[in-house]
């Protein structure tokens, strides 16, 4: 394994912020409204059935970030305590994440430019927000950090704005009946809503780069998660208080149209811009955690040596952050609709999420040393009931991701089978090499960490 570290460069504030920028990405701006012509009025239902499995990513992220804050920890965790194969299939399935997830956020951010620019070529746009984040990227993390911390605090504030004075101006007579659509409709609406909580899980990946790892990290998760539950609860309940939800599903930028109907002319701009940098924010954690994945693998000598190469300038994996980039424009030019998109994503991340689950319930027994000395710990009950609802509600929402999207999960399992057979043949060249998968993670979970 190369000897190669990313230096500890990101403090709590810098973590919570890319974090939070992460999480809240354009899908808030966008699906809330496209799920109420779903789910009627009780898209709010949706939201908080779908944060019960962000909690327990929460919880999990929380526990493997604290015992081992390296690059891929979620890899490494699944590999140690499970196999290298399925910590394999957690990275695979997370890179098809990237490449249909991050479509979202750049075509959600062509949506709401289309404001300001209606002529321009929606491709365009998308290609060039991301080119855009691969140069800040290229100049390094602390620029990469700083960008992010203006872009999170401008929408957090303009969020905050329009979901607490929103509530002042609901017509309670929009939100009966609840469920117009039936129970059924909120569960279908919750798989995709899962989304727009799903990037929590993507701070273990960075934990390498992480000041202090096993205090902030859990920090980091509990600060976010506040913030991000109470924005998307206001949201969720003051937009179809505004609007009639059978509208909302047909609306491009319902946020901006809402926002009109009780605050000043220029808010509808602010949000508008709030959209493009929530979208932006979204798609840099997106290029830095998936950098550094590709980084850790190849380290792992998983992926190609050239992937585990980094600048002398500033000690960043370029080569990494370059294919990363060439992936989520390749997602581009699929095309494919949001909520597929959206929907796609959460299948993957539902799998490994099941994978993460029973590595929880395995972490006491299989890194004893690591679990008693951990600074943030489950205890083992606390892990049964965590991974037992992780797992029955992963298992509910693959099923109902799959029926309600069977083309696009059809591909997503022919994709998986194709991880699954370069791991295969990748492992048995490294074997024929003498070189051992499990002792290279093995050395890698049982390193000193800072």
């Amino acid at each position: 394994m190369s000897d190669i570290r990313l230096e500890r460069k990101i403090t709590l504030s810098g973590a919570v912020f890319l974090l939070l920028g992460n999480v809240i990405g354009a899908s808030i701006f966008i699906l809330p409204g496209q799920l109420a012509g779903v789910a009627g009025p009780g898209v709010f239902i949706a939201y908080l059935i779908a944060g019960i499995p962000a909690v327990a990513n929460c919880l999990i992220a929380a526990q493997i970030g604290s015992i081992l804050p390296v690059s891929a920890a979620g890899y490494v965790f699944s590999s140690v305590v499970l196999h290298p194969f399925l910590g394999f299939l957690k990275e695979w399935t997370a890179a098809l994440g990237l490449i249909v997830g991050v479509p979202i956020l750049a075509y959600g951010f062509a949506d709401y430019m289309a404001f300001f620019l209606p002529e321009a070529d929606r491709i365009i746009i998308a290609l060039s927000m991301v080119l855009v984040l691969l140069v800040i990227n290229l100049l390094g993390i602390h620029t990469s950090i700083r960008v992010q911390m203006v872009l999170v605090s401008i929408f957090v504030i303009s969020l905050l704005i329009f979901a607490v004075g929103g509530l002042f101006y609901i017509d309670t007579s929009l939100l009966s009946p609840v469920t117009p659509n039936g129970y059924g409709s909120i569960l279908d609406a919750a798989v995709p809503a899962f989304y727009s909580y799903s990037g929590f899980i993507t701070l273990t990946a960075i934990g390498e780069e992480i000041k202090n790892p096993k205090k902030n990290i859990p920090l980091t998760l509990a600060i976010t998660l506040f913030v991000v539950a109470t924005i998307y609860t206001l949201i969720t309940l003051v937009l179809p208080g505004l609007i009639p939800w059978q509208e909302l599903g047909s609306l491009a930028a319902p946020m901006s149209q809402a926002s009109s109907l009780f605050l000043p002319g220029w808010f509808a701009i602010l949000i508008t811009v709030s959209a493009l940098m929530a979208a932006a924010t979204s798609a840099n954690v997106a290029l830095i955690v998936m950098s550094r994945s590709f980084f850790a693998l190849a380290r792992h000598k998983i992926y190609p040596g050239w992937l585990a190469t980094v600048s002398s300038r500033n000690n960043e994996p370029i080569p990494a952050l370059i294919l990363v980039s060439a992936l989520i424009i390749l997602g581009i030019s699929l095309q494919g609709e949001i909520v597929q998109y959206a929907s796609a994503t959460v299948i993957g991340l539902m799998f490994y999420g099941i994978v993460w689950a029973i590595g929880l319930i395995r972490l006491p027994t299989a890194l004893p040393s690591h679990y008693q000395n951990a600074y943030f710990r489950l205890g083992k009950r606390t892990i049964w009931v965590v991974a037992t609802i992780k797992i029955s509600i992963s298992l509910i929402f693959l099923y109902v991701g799959v029926m309600n999207n069977l083309r696009p999960a059809t591909i997503y399992l022919c994709l998986v089978l194709l991880g699954a057979v370069y791991y295969i043949l990748r492992n048995r060249h490294l074997a024929r090499s003498g070189i051992s998968l499990k002792a290279i993670l093995r050395d890698e979970a049982h390193q000193k960490f800072e």
